[in-house]
């Protein structure tokens, strides 16, 4: 007959209750982290893909903004977007929607899918920033 004997489960249980809530201001920290990542990887993704407009002195590449961390019961998600609007003659065109079809094109204009591309592309990048913020403040828990 085989026997296993387990100890220290008290103290593993008690540091797995020290980090079932996440504090806002590191789920905040780590959303911020991942979304400026996104963000560059989306302006050097567009920049390779041709997305920047020669006849424009106002580039859709240069307008990338994030908006605020907003928190949910999974976690939470922060956007990225493109602020701004462009001016031709009369009719003006927000940048956002400049964006939109740049990555899923239109009739007589191809897609140029550079936001879908740099997000695969760096998924692991982004994914490891917000687990480092995440790791450095379960370490500090478990170590109280």
């Amino acid at each position: 007959m085989a026997r296993l004997d387990i100890e220290g489960m008290d103290e593993l249980n008690a540091a797995f209750g020290r980090i079932q809530d996440v504090p806002q201001s590191v789920t905040g920290k780590a959303l911020n982290d991942m979304a400026a990542i996104a963000a560059a990887a989306i302006k050097r993704s567009g920049e390779s893909m041709g997305v920047r407009d020669p006849e424009s002195s106002v580039h859709i590449l240069d307008k990338i903004t994030t908006t605020k961390p907003k928190f949910t019961a999974a976690g939470g998600y922060q956007d990225i977007t493109f602020s701004g609007s462009r001016r031709r003659g009369s009719k003006s065109t927000r940048n956002a929607e400049i964006a939109f079809i740049n990555e899923y094109g239109k009739r007589g204009q191809p897609a140029r899918p550079f936001m879908g591309r740099a997000m695969t592309e760096n998924e692991a990048k982004i994914a490891d920033a917000g687990g480092d913020v995440l790791g450095d403040w379960i370490e500090k828990e478990f170590n109280r």
